[in-house]
C-alpha cells in the first residue's frame, strides 16, 4: 500500500505533498509528481553520492515511480551493503508492488525503525536547505591562519566544510552527521549532549589505534574551553569521528555528545583537518547573512577590538581597562589583579606599539552577544619585545559596548 508509506514518510520529512494512488504506482509509469530537494551546492564528485542516491529513491516511491526507485536503491545498495536505510527503502518498495502492506506499517512502534525514519527525515531537510550565497552568522572574520573552517548545524544533522584561502569563505560540501542522545548544550560529564560553541581540533587519532566504533580516523576538539570552564561545565572527550564498519550510517541523535560522519565521507575531509588549526563551529538553528549583513556585523566586532589597542598604544590606562568587563578573568585573574597588574607595568613604559596579525572573529553559534576573538600580537616597548598567539572572548554589555570577558594565550588557532 504505497499511500501508507507516502504518508508515514511525508509526516517524518515535515512537507505536505500529493498522494499517489496505489494503482498508479504499481504501473510504475507515473510522471514524476514531487520534485526532488533542491541542492545546497554542486558537490565535488562523488563526495555526497549515496546520499544524493538515497534521496532520489525516495523521490521517485512517492511519485509513483516504484521501477525506477527499485534500480535505484538496488544499485545503493550494492555499493553501500550496510546502509540500513536503504534496505528499508527496498523493502517498502517491493512491498508496494506487491500489493502487501508497507514495512512502515509493521514497523511504526519499533525504535530501530523509528531512528531510520528519523535519518530520512534530517538528510532530506538538509539536501532541501539552500544557503546560496549566505554565510553563516558565526563566520565575522576569518583569518588566514585557518585554511578550512567547519560549521556544524545540529538542527539540521548538517556539517558544513568551507575553503578559507579566498576574500571570503567558500562552501565546499555538507553531510549528514550524528550528534549527542540527549540533544546539545553540553553541561556536565555523561550527559550524553553535543556542546554548542566555538572549538579548534587538537590531535588526530588514526583509526588503526581505535576502538572500531569510532571508524577511520577522529578528531578531539578542546571541550571544555574557556569559555565552558568559566560557566562550570564538565566532561571531556567530544571528537568528530567516523562510525562502526558495520554500519553505514548512525541516526541523528545516537553519540554520546561527539559528532559522528559517514567514514567514507569523513575520509574525504579528513586531510582538509589540521591539528591546532582548524575550527569547528557548534551550533543549533544557525543562522546564515548576507554578504552585507555579516559584513556589517563584522565591522562592528573590528573596530571594537582597533579601539582596545589604540588605547593600549596611548598609554591611557584608564582607557586600555575600561575595555575589560568587571568580571573579566585571565591569566588567572579577575578585574581588580589585572587591573592593578597593567598599572604596574604602565609605570615603566615610555613607548607601547602593539601590531594585530591575522585576526578571526567567530561568533557563539547560541549565545548573542558572545565572540571569539584569535590574533598574532606583535608587542614592542622600550624595555620588552614579543611576539605572541592570543585568544579573547568579547561580550557586549547592558549599554552595547563590546567588551572582553576573558584573554589566555592561544595556540595555533
Amino acid at each position: 500500500m504505497l499511500c501508507a508509506f507516502t504518508t508515514s514518510l511525508t509526516a517524518a520529512l515535515g512537507v505536505a505533498l500529493p498522494l499517489v494512488p496505489a494503482s498508479v504506482a504499481a504501473s510504475g509509469d507515473a510522471v514524476a509528481m514531487v520534485t526532488a530537494p533542491t541542492r545546497s551546492l554542486i558537490s565535488p564528485a562523488g563526495s555526497n553520492l549515496p546520499e544524493d542516491l538515497l534521496l532520489e529513491v525516495i523521490d521517485k516511491f512517492r511519485a509513483g515511480q516504484t521501477h525506477q526507485a527499485l534500480y535505484l536503491v538496488d544499485s545503493l545498495i550494492k555499493e553501500q551493503p550496510t546502509y540500513r536505510l536503504a534496505h528499508l527503502l527496498r523493502g517498502d518498495i517491493l512491498s508496494a508492488q506487491a500489493g502487501l502492506p508497507t514495512v512502515v506499517d509493521a514497523s511504526a512502534k519499533d525504535t530501530n525503525f523509528n531512528h531510520l525514519l528519523a535519518e530520512a527525515r534530517q538528510r532530506w531537510q538538509g539536501h532541501a536547505f539552500a544557503p546560496g550565497d549566505r554565510l553563516p552568522a558565526p563566520l565575522l572574520k576569518t583569518g588566514t591562519t585557518h585554511p578550512t573552517i567547519v560549521v556544524v548545524d545540529l538542527s539540521l544533522s548538517r556539517l558544513f566544510l568551507f575553503d578559507n584561502r579566498g576574500p571570503r569563505p567558500r562552501l565546499i560540501d555538507d553531510y549528514y552527521v550524528s550528534s549527542g542522545k540527549n540533544g546539545f548544550g553540553k553541561e556536565r560529564k555523561g550527559d550524553k549532549k553535543t556542546p554548542l560553541g566555538v572549538y579548534f581540533v587538537t590531535q588526530r587519532l588514526p583509526g588503526e589505534a581505535l576502538p572500531d566504533r569510532y571508524g577511520p580516523v577522529a578528531f578531539p576538539v578542546d571541550y571544555p574551553n574557556d569559555w565552558d570552564r568559566r560557566l562550570g561545565r564538565t566532561g571531556s572527550g567530544i571528537w568528530v569521528h567516523g562510525v562502526a564498519s558495520a554500519n553505514y550510517s548512525r541516526p541523528p541523535a545516537d553519540s554520546d555528545g561527539c559528532v559522528a560522519l559517514v567514514n567514507s565521507e569523513l575520509s574525504v575531509i579528513a586531510p582538509l583537518i589540521k591539528p591546532g588549526v582548524t575550527p569547528v563551529l557548534i551550533g543549533h538553528d544557525i543562522a546564515w547573512l548576507t554578504p552585507a549583513e555579516s559584513d556589517a556585523q563584522a565591522t562592528n566586532m573590528s573596530q571594537a577590538l582597533e579601539r582596545w589597542r589604540r588605547d593600549w598604544e596611548s598609554g591611557d590606562t584608564d582607557e586600555y581597562l575600561s575595555h575589560y568587563a568587571y568580571d573579566f578573568v585571565g591569566r588567572g585573574m579577575d578585574k581588580a589583579a589585572w587591573s592593578a597588574y597593567k598599572r604596574r607595568v604602565a609605570l615603566g613604559k615610555q613607548f607601547v606599539r602593539v601590531a594585530l596579525n591575522d585576526v578571526s572573529v567567530y561568533g557563539h553559534p547560541n549565545e548573542k552577544g558572545l565572540v571569539v576573538v584569535t590574533f598574532e600580537q606583535r608587542y614592542r616597548s622600550n624595555n620588552f619585545n614579543a611576539t605572541s598567539r592570543k585568544r579573547q572572548y568579547w561580550r557586549v554589555n547592558e549599554t552595547g559596548r563590546w567588551q572582553i570577558v576573558s584573554e589566555s594565550a592561544a595556540g595555533a588557532g
